[in-house]
């Protein structure tokens, strides 16, 4: 399933790095892995991940990564620093994502040294729009959200309204 964003990080992506936020499950790690598929040689961290933290601490991603994708970065102490270091260092190829929690929405209301180094994203659940090209049916077979609770709910009252 295509996300609308995905053309306007795509276009962001070429002039800062971006910062991918939204509440758990809004598809935040699908989509920076769809955006990924864009690009030759992307390489996607999560810092939940033992390995991939040690990756992260030292920046020991490959030279030729063109996509760096940080997932979750936002609980690394100091990760603020950590990134604003990366992106003012990182060779001009090197586009980054960033993606985590709302948490990440903060940095608007502080002013912070990454100030004019990021385009920040907000991913919500699917909107109507978007569940408009896709059968309902479809959706939930292929996704997670077929086993929540107050899916149904929600599926009944979409499919009322859309009558």
């Amino acid at each position: 399933m295509e996300r609308r964003q995905k053309t306007a990080i795509l276009q962001d992506l070429d002039k800062k790095m971006v910062f991918l936020s939204g509440p758990r499950q809004s598809g935040k790690t699908w989509l920076a892995k769809d955006i990924a598929s864009n690009f030759k040689s992307p390489m996607y961290l999560n810092y939940d991940h033992l390995e991939d933290r040690k990756i992260i601490h030292h920046e020991a991603w490959l030279a030729s990564t063109d996509l760096l994708i940080l997932d979750e970065l936002h609980k690394m102490p100091a990760w603020k620093n950590y990134i604003k270091g990366v992106y003012d260092t990182k060779p001009s190829h090197l586009k980054i994502i960033v993606t985590g929690s709302a948490r990440l929405g903060v940095l608007k209301q502080v002013g912070d040294s990454l100030a004019g180094r990021y385009f920040s994203h907000r991913l919500l659940p699917f909107s109507p729009a978007e569940l408009s090209q896709h059968k309902l049916s479809e959706i939930l077979i292929n996704s997670n959200l077929a086993g929540h609770p107050c899916f149904n709910i929600w599926e009944l009252s979409f499919l009322a309204s859309s009558m």
